[in-house]
């Protein structure tokens, strides 16, 4: 164990496993430092090799060989990373849903108004992003799957955040409907209006607040 650490040897395969039932550690202790922290700078470069390439590719989505150009890497390399076009999309939401849909989590633990949430929390966020944005929004091959995902998202969090009724599944997806449907159509705008003008769109909408969309009859 002493030579692991001291980067001298490694443990055979059987010493691994001994080691993590002895101590209830996780499958992958030994390589939670070195082997995961290189395949993700490997995978956050091929991304970005992703999000440059979507520049150029307008209607058809950029072929495997374009992408490992970009990340200077042979189009194995890539595949091992990403085996389908769709794997390489799905891992780009993920990482934008971090970035993005984490801001409207962390505001919505902390305020109850959630057009104080979309105004001063999540809209700035989504404006500072807007190259990207602009990117997901207006290419084919992609934002089906990203509406989709980003709208089931934030059904997911209100309903988890606040105490909504079964009855009012459908005012919730109205709700969502029209939060997504503006930030789509500003974010397909080449060059979007000001952040504050956006907000000011958002603040004319007094039937914003949830309260008001729910009905207690």
């Amino acid at each position: 164990m002493s030579k692991w650490e001291r980067g001298i040897s490694e443990p055979s395969a059987e010493m691994m496993f001994t080691i993590i039932a002895k101590y209830n550690l996780s499958v992958d202790y030994f390589f939670a430092t070195t082997t995961k922290s290189k395949v993700a700078v490997e995978k956050d470069c091929i991304l970005d090799a992703f999000e440059q390439s979507m520049v150029d590719s307008v209607s058809q989505s950029p072929s495997f060989a374009k992408i490992a150009q970009i990340a200077n890497i042979s189009q194995v390399e890539l595949e091992q990373h990403f085996a389908t076009f769709d794997d390489l999309v799905y891992a780009f939401i993920n990482r934008m849903d971090k970035n993005i849909v984490g801001v409207f989590e962390q505001e919505i633990s902390k305020n109850k108004s959630l057009k104080k949430i979309f105004i001063y929390g999540l809209a700035p966020v989504l404006y500072e992003k807007h190259l990207v944005l602009n990117l997901v929004y207006t290419r084919p091959y992609i934002n089906s799957i990203w509406v989709k995902f980003i709208t089931n998202r934030y059904k997911r969090i209100i309903l988890e955040k606040f105490e909504i009724r079964k009855t009012d599944s459908l005012t919730l997806e109205y709700f969502v409907a029209t939060v997504t449907a503006m930030v789509a159509v500003w974010m397909s705008q080449e060059n979007p209006e000001s952040l504050q003008k956006f907000q000011r769109r958002i603040q004319r909408l007094e039937i914003f607040e949830i309260n008001q969309w729910l009905d207690n009859d």
